[in-house]
C-alpha cells in the first residue's frame, strides 16, 4: 500500500528572498529611476521594503512605501502609523490614501478591498510620477490563490494564479517573491524588526474563518500539510504551468479571433457566425472569450457562454438572437454577432416631435436624443439659405417613412433602405429624424431626401450619438 503521507516532487527549490528580489531588480528597464512598495504594516511587506531600500539604493533608484488605509478594522490607523514609522526608519517617501470599502459589493468583502486597494496604489503611483510597485505575494499565498480558484471552479487561465509581472491601470505590478516560503521571509523580519525596535502588525482577518481565505489558512492548507508537507511549491509550479498553458491557448484563440473577426463599417468589432461555427467546440468557446474580452467586457459564467453558443448553433441565419450581458446586448444579426453598447431604445420624452432653428451653428446639441445634429459645408448640399429660414423639428421614426436619396430614384421605405446599409433594426430605432413641417429632410444613417432644396456648395448632416451602438452609424 503506498504511503498515505505522500511528500510533493516540486522541480526547484525556493528562492533566497534577497536573491529572488535582486533578480527582479535587475530585470528592471533602464529607464525606471523610481518604484514603490506597497505596504500594510504586515511582516511581509515590511521584509520586502526593507530588503527593496538596500537594493534600491545599490543601484541609485529612488524608493517610495505606499500604504492603503482600508478603514476594516478597529486597528487600521495604527497599522498606517507603522507602516509610515517604517517609512520613516528607512528613510523613504511615504504615501498613503484611505479607502471606502463597499460592504454590500456583491463580488464580496475581499474583493471589494482589493479592487479599492488597486485603484489607490494606482492613484498614489501617478502623483508620485512612477509606474512599478513591488508587491509582497510569496509561496504561500500563491498556494492559497490556486486552490481558492480551483473550489470556485476557474480555467485554466484562471489557475495560472499570480504572475510575477502584472499590468493594472497602466501600472505594472511586479511580484518578486512569488517563489519564496513565506517562512523565509519571517524569519527574516523576526531577526531584523527587534535589533531595529520594529515589530510587524498582524492581521487578525488573516486566519478569520468567515473570509475564504481565513478558512483556508486555518482549516484546509494545515490539513493538507500534514499530509503533503511541500503542497507549497507543488501548486506553485501547477500555477507556472498553467500560465505557460493558458498563453499557448490564448494564441491559439487569437488565431481564430482575427480568422473569424470582421471590423465592419456597420458593426465595428464582430465575429462571422458562420465562421465561427465552422471550428471545433472548444475552440468555438475560446474564441467567444476572447471576443468578449476584446471589448472590455466582464466574462460570463461558463453556462451562460455555454447558452451564447448553443444559439449561435440552433438560429438560422435570418434569425436574431439577443443575450443580455450587463450594460450590453450580444445580439446576432445576419452572419454576425454584434455587440452592442447602445442605449436600449427611445425614451418616452422624445415621442413628440423636438422644435429647432439653425443660425449658422456647426452643431445643435439635443440633450433628449443624447447627441448632435452637425452642420458642414459640402459641395452639394442642402440650400443654406432655405435650412436658416426652415421650422425644423427631430423626432424618432414611427412607421411608414419613406426617402428619395436621388432626383431620378423614387421614394422607398425607410426600412429596406436600412435593411440595404445592413442596419439592423434595433439601431434603426435610435436614428433620428429631421423634419421641415411633413417633409422628411434627412435620415440620420442614410442621408437627405432629393426634395429638400439644395445648392452648390451646400450644407452636409450628419447625426453623432453620445453612444453610438454597434453599427457606428451616428
Amino acid at each position: 500500500m503506498d504511503d498515505s503521507r505522500r511528500r510533493s516532487s516540486p522541480d526547484g527549490l525556493a528562492s533566497p528572498p534577497g536573491q529572488a528580489l535582486d533578480e527582479t531588480f535587475d530585470g528592471l528597464p533602464l529607464a525606471v529611476r523610481a518604484l514603490a512598495v506597497a505596504v500594510s504594516g504586515g511582516p511581509d511587506s515590511s521584509a520586502l521594503a526593507v530588503l527593496a531600500a538596500e537594493r534600491a539604493k545599490a543601484r541609485g533608484l529612488t524608493l517610495h512605501l505606499f500604504h492603503v488605509h482600508h478603514g476594516l478594522h478597529g486597528a487600521a490607523d495604527a497599522w498606517a502609523e507603522q507602516a509610515a514609522q517604517l517609512a520613516q526608519h528607512l528613510g523613504l517617501p511615504f504615501s498613503h490614501q484611505r479607502v471606502d470599502v463597499e460592504l454590500d459589493d456583491p463580488a464580496g468583502l475581499e474583493a471589494a478591498a482589493r479592487s479599492a486597494r488597486y485603484a489607490a496604489l494606482a492613484q498614489m503611483a501617478r502623483s508620485a510620477g512612477l509606474d512599478h510597485i513591488l508587491l509582497a505575494h510569496h509561496r504561500d499565498d500563491q498556494a492559497e490563490t490556486v486552490m481558492l480558484r480551483l473550489l470556485r471552479g476557474a480555467g485554466i487561465e484562471g489557475m495560472a494564479a499570480m504572475a510575477p509581472m502584472a499590468l493594472r491601470d497602466g501600472i505594472v505590478y511586479l511580484r518578486p517573491w512569488l517563489r519564496v516560503d513565506r517562512r523565509q521571509i519571517l524569519d527574516f523580519i523576526e531577526a531584523w524588526g527587534p535589533a531595529h525596535g520594529f515589530d510587524a502588525v498582524r492581521d487578525p482577518s488573516n486566519l478569520d474563518p468567515r473570509f475564504a481565505r481565513g478558512a483556508l489558512r486555518n482549516d484546509v492548507l494545515p490539513a493538507i500539510e500534514r499530509h503533503w508537507p511541500g503542497y507549497r511549491a507543488t501548486l506553485e509550479r501547477f500555477a507556472r504551468l498553467a500560465g505557460e498553458s493558458a498563453a499557448v491557448l490564448r494564441g491559439l484563440a487569437e488565431a481564430d479571433l482575427a480568422a473569424v473577426q470582421e471590423n465592419q463599417l456597420s458593426f465595428d468589432n464582430s465575429l462571422r457566425v458562420s465562421r465561427l461555427l465552422a471550428l471545433p467546440a472548444p475552440r468555438q468557446m475560446m474564441v467567444l472569450r476572447q471576443w468578449i474580452a476584446s471589448h472590455g467586457l466582464a466574462m460570463p459564467t461558463e453556462t451562460r457562454l455555454q447558452e451564447l453558443r448553443r444559439q449561435l448553433q440552433a438560429a438560422g441565419g435570418d434569425r436574431q438572437i439577443l443575450m443580455q450581458h450587463g450594460a450590453t446586448r450580444l445580439r446576432r444579426y445576419r452572419d454576425w454577432l454584434v455587440a452592442d453598447h447602445g442605449v436600449s431604445g427611445p425614451p418616452a420624452v422624445v415621442d413628440a416631435p423636438i422644435p429647432l432653428r439653425w443660425r449658422g451653428e456647426p452643431s445643435l446639441r439635443i440633450e433628449a436624443l443624447s447627441g448632435a445634429l452637425v452642420f458642414t459645408e459640402a459641395p452639394h448640399g442642402v440650400d443654406p439659405q432655405w435650412l436658416r429660414a426652415a421650422s425644423l423639428a427631430l423626432r424618432r421614426r414611427r412607421g411608414r417613412e419613406r426617402l428619395k436619396l436621388a432626383p431620378q430614384a423614387p421614394s422607398r421605405s425607410l426600412k429596406n433602405l436600412y435593411q440595404e446599409r445592413g442596419i439592423p433594426s434595433w439601431e434603426r430605432d435610435r436614428l433620428p429624424l429631421l423634419y421641415s413641417g411633413q417633409e422628411l429632410v434627412f435620415a440620420a444613417g442614410l442621408g437627405i431626401d432629393a426634395r429638400t432644396p439644395q445648392s452648390e456648395p451646400g450644407v452636409a448632416l450628419e447625426w453623432r450619438a453620445d453612444q453610438p451602438g454597434a453599427t457606428g452609424y451616428r
